[in-house]
């Protein structure tokens, strides 16, 4: 098979070598195998349609078709083959992290993980579960691919849902979040409806993190009661609004200053914070004072 078919349309880097993305659509030509080579690390990948086939070397083959998110954890260096459709196309997108950088990137132990996928301690080198997804981790997947921004936007933009794919991916692992087991059911307990109006409300502030809405601004524009938008934002992203919103701004100016593109202050102003207080607030997510991740 022609390998340049093989290509993702589009390919991040951002905060490397934490993060790197791809997504786009795939399209075989024949039915010969593509072998791709699996580094140590993580690997999330959300198929939004589509049919692949694939065998990582020493195990079982499978066979899966989108929707369906697949989350792997890789300990050695290994390798898999894909066969695609050559009746059809895979639209996907996807995240990678390497193993070192798993405690810098998202605070998790490569053992917690495992012991999510069912593979506790360092017994199996590979562990892979797919899941099915539900209506919002489809559409964060649409949203990434039809992204139209440019430049370091565009590696902001995507930087961020990424960030959200991967927090929606755990939740569903650990069997908190609605999206896992086909997300045909009420999530966290609130109705179908409530739901959305909640995932509203989180685009809405990610789309004004810089001077994001008041509680009652927000809840008024999602369509819902303040106490409901409060305990409902923590039982379905895990979170109060106002922790999200601060974790949010610090993925942003991380992947920002990471691109090397914008200064210290620029990145603080962007995320409506001081200087100084940026600087603090910073240091304390990340272990490292902005400005060095600034001049690297």
């Amino acid at each position: 098979m022609n390998a340049a078919r093989l290509q993702p349309d589009w390919s991040v880097s951002s905060a490397a070598p934490v993060l790197s993305l791809a997504g786009g659509t795939l399209r075989a030509t024949d039915g010969r195998p593509v072998t791709e080579a699996l580094e140590p690390g993580l690997k999330v990948v959300l198929v939004l349609d589509g049919e692949l086939r694939y065998q990582v070397r020493g195990g079982p083959a499978a066979r899966v078709s989108g929707p369906l998110l697949h989350v792997s954890l890789c300990r050695d260096s290994l390798s898999m083959d894909h066969e695609f459709d050559a009746r059809g196309a895979l639209r996907f997108v996807s995240l990678r992290t390497p193993l070192a950088q798993l405690r810098q990137g998202f605070a998790l132990e490569p053992d917690e993980i495992a012991g999510w996928l069912r593979a506790p301690g360092q017994a199996r080198p590979y562990a892979e579960t797919n899941l099915e997804v539900g209506r919002a981790m489809q559409a964060l997947g649409h949203q990434m691919l039809a992204c139209p921004a440019q430049g370091a936007i565009r590696r902001m933009y995507l930087t961020g849902k990424a960030l959200e794919l991967a927090a929606q991916a755990f939740m569903a692992l650990r069997g908190e979040s609605g999206e896992g087991g086909g997300g045909s059911g009420p999530a966290g307990g609130l109705s179908r409806a409530d739901a959305e109006r909640l995932h509203f409300a989180r685009e809405l502030v990610l789309r004004n993190l810089q001077q994001p809405p008041a509680l009652p601004d927000l809840a008024r524009a999602a369509g819902i009661n303040v106490n409901k938008l409060t305990t409902g934002f923590r039982r379905l992203f895990g979170q109060s609004v106002y922790a999200f919103v601060r974790e949010a701004r610090m993925a942003r100016a991380h992947a920002m200053l990471a691109s090397g593109e914008i200064t210290v202050s620029e990145a603080a102003y962007a995320c409506g914070y001081t200087d100084s207080h940026f600087t603090k607030a910073f240091l304390r997510r990340y272990g490292v004072l902005p400005s060095r991740l600034a001049s690297r």
